[in-house]
């Protein structure tokens, strides 16, 4: 028998592994993206009882979020060459690992230092959970399953997507705000055993011959970083302190881009903007994206320091918009074969504007609600047909390059969203932050304005009409 008969008669991974195995080793992926998200949607709810433990104001707690998606969004970009060359199961055993001794350690801050610098850390391990679990499942799943797998996979996320705030409220009322991390460990452990038995090893022999472009890494970093506090300082310190700091962030971003243009496979690659579809889709997808991000942390900080509702009961009226984001993501694809994507991203960030103006206009409990059920639909819309649409029009060679690059893009846009937000509740609160209302309207201002924006680029710059096979 020749080598290549045997290879043709030779079962696929997937059917070597078995079925149980399979089911494991998705079982183990899942968990560790729910890990994730669950992390992200539940700390916000704890922030106001972060903040009555350390005796600061909420919103001055912005970097137990903002400093996580900061360190999560750049390791993301670089997760997927590192797992390449360095093995992929290697790597997310190493992210779990990172991520359950970050959650003890922020479980166990002791001062606001010690919890931002804590949670910067498990932005770290977040970041290599998120993307290597999917390579991992899909290195060891048949051709044929993969479709299928990611589907599960995906929908694992999202259940913890709709679960999240229940439990930052819950853990935070019942027990302690620090529960809330506490919890990573036992599901680390399980995902980590899983995932050392179940997976196999996989890298990509030529990724070695690339570098890691640690120089765009140390720009990004300083530019979004110096962006972010530039912002929040405006508020609170002169403009000798702050504009310096702003100053030098856009400096950065600036000497990134000829960095990047030069680069083979850069963190994020400038000449994709050549493509006006895709250029359509990212200023479409971020500004949706930085209008969710700030319609979280605003109404957060309305229902419990305005409101006056306990961790418990805000964890519960969150479940308005995750059930909806949750349902979207299984309906979406099935309306966007009927009216294209571009429609369904302008569909999505209408819904968007006129749930931001239902926030704006009215506190009343029942208006709150209806408005967090619509914009639901929408963010979750914002968010996945900005890159279904960007990513297809892109050829497949670069297919990787462009999601990586887009994901980057559309996190940080977020995280800029929430510090814009932050300095402006900061700046209308008073000098001892008694008052949230003003800054808080002036957020649900600022997510309309971010809505509207995020419509009227994807009218304007993407295209109406597309090659069947790309929108």
């Amino acid at each position: 028998m020749t080598p290549a008969a045997a290879d043709a008669g030779a079962p696929s991974p997937s059917a070597r592994r078995g079925g149980l195995a399979n089911l494991l080793l998705l079982l183990a992926a899942g968990i560790a993206q729910m890990l994730v998200v669950v992390d992200y949607t539940a700390t916000a709810i704890t922030l106001p009882s972060m903040a009555r433990d350390f005796d600061v104001s909420a919103d001055s707690l912005q970097w137990v979020i903002t400093g996580y998606v900061l360190t999560f969004s750049i390791v993301l970009a670089i997760a997927g060459p590192l797992g390449d060359r360095y093995g992929r199961r290697r790597l997310l055993l190493l992210g779990i690992v990172l991520f359950g001794a970050a959650s003890l350690w922020v479980g166990f801050a002791g001062s606001v230092t010690m919890l931002i610098v804590s949670r910067l850390a498990l932005g770290i391990g977040g970041g290599l959970l998120f993307p290597l679990s999917t390579a991992v499942v899909g290195a060891s799943t048949d051709r044929s399953e993969l479709p299928r797998m990611m589907s599960i996979l995906t929908g694992i996320a999202t259940i913890g997507m709709a679960i999240g705030p229940v439990v930052g409220g819950v853990f935070t009322e019942l027990i302690d705000w620090r529960w809330v991390f506490f919890i990573n460990l036992p599901f680390s452990v399980v995902a980590f055993i899983l995932i050392l038995v179940f997976a196999r090893e996989s890298r990509n022999p030529d990724a070695a011959e690339g570098r890691i472009d640690f120089t765009g890494i140390a720009l990004l970093t300083l530019g979004i970083g110096g962006l972010s506090i530039g912002i929040a300082w405006i508020p609170d310190r002169p403009a000798t302190t702050w504009v310096p700091v702003l100053a030098g962030g856009l400096l950065a971003l600036i000497l990134f881009v000829p960095l990047a243009m030069r680069k083979a496979a850069p963190l994020i690659d400038p000449r994709l903007l050549g493509n006006r579809d895709f250029a359509g889709y990212l200023l479409g997808g971020s500004l949706s994206n930085a209008c969710w991000c700030v319609l979280i942390f605003a109404t957060t900080l309305y229902l419990q320091e305005v409101r006056g509702d306990d961790a418990m009961t805000t964890g519960f009226q969150f479940l308005y918009l995750s059930g909806p984001v949750a349902i979207a993501g299984f309906i979406g694809p099935a309306i966007q074969r009927r009216i294209g994507t571009r429609r369904m991203l302008l569909f999505a960030t209408a819904i968007q504007s006129v749930a931001c103006v239902v926030f704006w206009i009215s506190d009343v409990s029942p208006w709150l609600a209806i408005g967090l059920l619509v914009v639901g639909f929408g963010c979750s819309w914002g968010w996945s047909m900005s890159q279904a649409g960007g990513i297809a029009t892109i050829p497949e060679k670069n297919v990787g390059l462009a999601s990586g690059s887009m994901l980057t893009v559309l996190i940080m846009s977020g995280n800029v969203g929430v510090v814009v937000s932050a300095a402006m509740i900061d700046a209308e609160g008073g000098a001892a932050m008694t008052d949230y209302g003003p800054g808080i309207a002036a957020s649900y201002l600022l997510a309309l304005g971010l809505a509207a924006a995020a419509f009227l680029m994807t009218w304007l710059v993407v295209p109406t009409h597309h090659h069947p096979n790309r929108a």
